[in-house]
This record gives structure tokens, sequence and C-alpha cells, in this order.
């Protein structure tokens, strides 16, 4: 007997394929959600290369293709950030603040909105808006619960109105709060030195020194400390008591302090005994144009404010004590 197998037809056969093939697409694990992501993460990482190889064209070209992709991220909202620093860098505050105008939009509330508004802030100091830098400053405490980025804020409102010119009696009473204890040691520095400031911008030389021996107790014993003894010199001078200058450069040369450890080299220049001479709105604008300078491109405000305001202020004794010999030479001429 013989047995017959029936032969399958062509047709079947393609059949059984097609259907496996379905199945295989149907059945394929989902692709991964961040696989868009990757593109972008990669976009960053080229723009970051970009910047420390000082291509600012690639760079600026990789941020914008990210944002392109992801406006609305957080990794969007990271290339905004960056790319409205690039266009700073390269002396295009307008462009960076249109960058920063626009993701000021798209991140409307949350922490992501309180870093854009600091970053607008300090642009506009640097671009001398102290209105928009006012604006931006006083809306970053509704945005943000971190009390870093309030101090921050408090700090950056602070200077935009010593640079609008506005009278003392304007300075937050914050930044007095902040002074004796923000977060950081660094802020502490920069309010305290800020609150002596807005009092000789006034004229007021004498809350201005009782302000920087208030700092100078805080800071005894830390690098900050011949920084503040060197500013109290120099608030002397300004308020007509040379000798007492003279006696505080002498005591500053005299230091037997272990000399600062070399903060990070991050701007091209430091600040200059004649920078920290400076009316706020000059200082605020000599501020932004190191900031641009920095060789370390991903330092942060804070590690860029310790950089900067950290000097070797005893270098300076000398040439202080040549002013306030000037200053003494020219009263007695007179």
């Amino acid at each position: 007997m013989h047995c017959f197998v029936k032969r399958k037809s062509r047709s079947s056969v393609t059949g059984r394929w097609l259907v496996l093939l379905g199945l295989t697409l149907l059945l394929q694990p989902p692709a991964p959600a961040d696989a868009e992501e990757a593109s972008v993460g990669v976009l960053l990482r080229r723009a970051r290369y970009a910047i420390a190889a000082g291509q600012s064209d690639d760079a600026a070209a990789a941020l914008r293709a990210a944002l392109a992709k992801e406006p609305l991220t957080r990794r969007g909202l990271e290339a905004a950030l960056l790319l409205a620093d690039v266009e700073f860098t390269r002396n295009d505050a307008d462009q960076a603040d249109a960058v920063l105008a626009a993701a000021e939009r798209d991140f409307p509330d949350g922490d992501g909105s309180a870093q854009v508004l600091l970053a607008r802030g300090w642009l506009a100091i640097a671009r001398a808006d102290t209105a928009t830098a006012q604006r931006c400053f006083g809306l970053v405490p509704a945005r943000s619960g971190e009390r870093f980025t309030t101090e921050l804020a408090v700090l950056g409102g602070a200077w935009a109105r010593l640079a609008a010119a506005q009278p003392a009696d304007d300075v937050p009473r914050e930044l007095v709060k902040l002074a004796g204890g923000a977060s950081d040691p660094v802020l502490r520095v920069a309010a305290g030195a800020t609150l002596a400031r807005a009092h000789a911008a006034r004229g007021e030389f004498k809350q201005a020194l009782h302000r920087l021996r208030a700092l100078r107790r805080a800071v005894r014993g830390t690098s900050f400390s011949d920084d503040v003894e060197l500013s109290i010199g120099l608030a002397q001078l300004d308020m007509g008591a040379p000798t007492r200058a003279r006696r505080t450069f002498q005591r500053l040369a005299a230091s037997t302090a272990a000399p600062s450890p070399a903060p990070p080299d991050l701007t091209s220049s430091g600040l200059t005994l004649a920078d920290l001479r400076l009316p706020p709105a000059a200082f605020a604008a000599r501020l932004a144009r190191l900031y641009a300078a920095r060789k370390e491109r991903a330092a942060g405000l804070l590690t860029f404010f310790a950089g900067t305001f950290d000097r070797p202020a005893r270098a300076d004794a000398a040439a202080a004590l040549s002013l306030a010999d000037a200053a003494i030479a020219a009263r007695k001429d007179a």
C-alpha cells in the first residue's frame, strides 16, 4: 500500500511566512522610550567637547539641534542654558538673552523656571538692563523651594539695585540675613561685601566699615580674611581717612597667615586693585566680562565667585600703601 503525502502548495508556505513575519513584528520588544533622547544626549556631549575645545560654532550648532528635538524637557533646558552661555561668551549678549527669553516661555514654573530666571537675571546685569534683572530675580523665590537658589536670587537682586544706582535703603533686608547666615560660605562673603558696597554707594562709610568688620570676624582664619582686610582699608581710604587706611594696609602686608591656596584658574585675568574701587555698575560689568572670559567653561556661578573673590589680596598691600601715602601727601599739600 502506498502512502501518499499531500505536497504543500507554494501559496500555503508563503502564507505561513507572512504570518510568522507579522508575529515577529508584533511580538518585538518595544523600542526604548529614550531612543530619541540618546541622540539628544550625543548632541549635548558633542557640544560640551566643542566648548572645551573652544569651538563655539560647533557647540552652538549641536545645542540648537538638541533644543529643537527636546525644547520642553530637562535636557532641552540644559541645552538652552548652555547655548545662552556660548552666545554670551561670543560677545553676543542680545542673542544669549533671546535664547533665555524663549526658555522662560517654555518653562513658566518650577525649578527649571528658577534656573532660567537666575541665568537671565545675571545676564541682564551684564547688559546693564537692571529692570529685567530685578524682575527675574524677584520671581525666583516663588518658582523654587531650594534655599540656595533663593539666596542666589537675593544676591542678584541686590546687585541689580546697586547697578541701577538705587538708594541703599532699597537693598533688601534679606541681604543682611544672607550675609549672616547664607547656606554657603562664599555666598556669605559675597553678601557681606555687597552690603558694604550698598552703604558706601550712599556715602555711609561708617556703616560700610561696620559690615566689613563683621565679615572679617566671620571669615577669620579662612582664605577670604586678607580680601576683607583689603576691602576695609579701601573703605577707609574712600571715607577720607588715609592714615587709618595706611595702618590697615600695613597690617595686611605684615600678615603671617598662610597664603591662600591658589583658586582654580577660572578667568583670563582676575580682579585688580583698581577693579575693587569701581562703582557698582562698572564693577558688575567687569564681573560679567571676567565670567565670559573664564577658562573653565564648566564652572558654575558659585565656583566662579569663589575663584574671583578669593584673591591673593596681600600682594596688593604695597600698591594700596602707595595709594594711602599719596592721599596723605595730598592732604598735607592742601
